[in-house]
């Protein structure tokens, strides 16, 4: 899949015109005969955005050049191998392309903008997530989208633990661990136990390792206050959680030597433990929409939500992927609802996601069937 910033979101919305096609389908990934089956369905679509764009006024060589880009898809082997669940294709002066993580339902938009919605699963109500991948020998920050992994400088932060500690070769120090299988009541682990020979004790040694890769974490990423997982070995876990000072820090961890795991295993497993903490903050979220439904502080009124985003009052919104209300948005901000798509509106829970993004808001574009009290959209305020 692709992933999407909220800078590229504001750079397709900056792209504005009398006719940009928006179009999205569910993809086959690579198989036998993905291609010709995803094509087919491409095709499909382009011939209702043909219709639409004829019915807008426009004649036949006006609607080739826009749609001949998506047109030339069919022929280019090496994009379908690519293919995920789905695919979003952006047409106007130029074409954009987005790999979906799931099928959204087949949609033909042609508007005055490019219509978003659909996009946000590579977004997320949060945009990214930070890994530390720590081991005695080298310590690595990365940040996280849903689609791969950056490693980030980790400027200030001692490379490894025999640096941190100017030790030449730290791993014949005489510091020794174990875990033990047996001997504890019951048949459990153990406590962990260190042993040394007159030296510095090497949990003490490995602290001050931690608090000095934590100083260098929390100047990077403490105002940021996105999830950040961390990815150890079993012992050093609760080592390094007790001096963190990172308000962030997931609750659970990628367990095992992560020296050992490619970058890809990394990302798989760390972005999972992301995706809990953003379900628990979303649920966190719906529960206090719920506790709130019908007070001032929420609104699940398309008129009034729709005002409320543009003037920059949306603080959370709900919105459903598969669900539309159309309509228009006049001087003052008037809204008029329409009974169905038409030359001149728009999706109007559309523009309420991006004008709430924009704002510095949170939106969560879910399947309608995860939605609060089953609403097309439902708006948390901030006043």
């Amino acid at each position: 899949m692709d992933a999407l910033t909220l800078d590229d979101l504001k750079s397709l919305t900056s792209i504005t015109g009398p006719a940009l096609v928006s179009i999205y389908l569910p993809t086959v990934p690579f198989g036998p005969s993905s291609q010709v089956e995803n094509t087919g369905r491409l095709k499909g679509l382009l011939k209702t955005a043909e219709e639409k764009l004829h019915d807008l006024g426009l004649r036949g060589p006006q609607i080739d050049s826009i749609l001949e880009p998506a047109r030339r898809l069919s022929e280019d082997r090496p994009f379908w191998l690519r293919a995920t669940e789905g695919l979003a294709v952006l047409l106007g002066d130029t074409i954009h392309t987005y790999r979906l993580p799931a099928a959204p339902s087949e949609l033909v938009v042609v508007g005055s903008r490019f219509h978003i919605k659909p996009l946000l699963a590579l977004m997320g109500a949060r945009q990214h997530a930070y890994l530390l991948a720590l081991s005695q020998k080298r310590v690595r920050l990365f940040r996280m989208t849903q689609a791969g992994i950056d490693e980030v400088d980790l400027a200030g932060a001692p490379a490894n633990l025999a640096e941190a500690l100017q030790w030449d070769n730290f791993e014949k120090r005489s510091l020794q661990f174990h875990t033990g299988t047996s001997g504890a009541p019951g048949g459990g682990r153990r406590p962990a136990v260190f042993h040394g020979s007159g030296e510095p004790d090497p949990k003490d040694e490995i602290t001050r390792y931690f608090r000095d890769i934590d100083k260098a974490l929390g100047e990077l990423v403490a105002d940021d206050c996105a999830p950040l997982v961390l990815a150890a070995v079993d012992y050093l876990v609760p080592l390094y959680r007790e001096v963190s000072s990172i308000g962030c820090l997931a609750s659970e961890t990628v367990t095992g030597n992560p020296d050992s795991l490619g970058d890809a295993a990394l990302h798989e497993h760390a972005w999972r433990i992301a995706e809990g903490v953003f379900d628990k903050e979303r649920r966190a979220v719906a529960d206090r929409i719920d506790d709130l439904w019908a007070t001032p502080k929420t609104t699940a009124d398309p008129e009034t939500l729709v005002t409320s985003a543009l003037q920059g009052r949306v603080d959370t919104l709900f919105v459903a992927l598969d669900r539309q209300v159309w309509g228009t948005v006049g001087e003052n901000d008037e809204v008029a609802i329409h009974a169905g798509p038409a030359p001149g509106n728009e999706d109007l829970l559309d523009l309420a996601a991006l004008e709430t993004l924009l704002a510095g808001g949170t939106t969560y574009a879910l399947p309608a069937e995860q939605m609060p009290r089953d609403v097309p959209a439902v708006a948390l305020l901030r006043y």
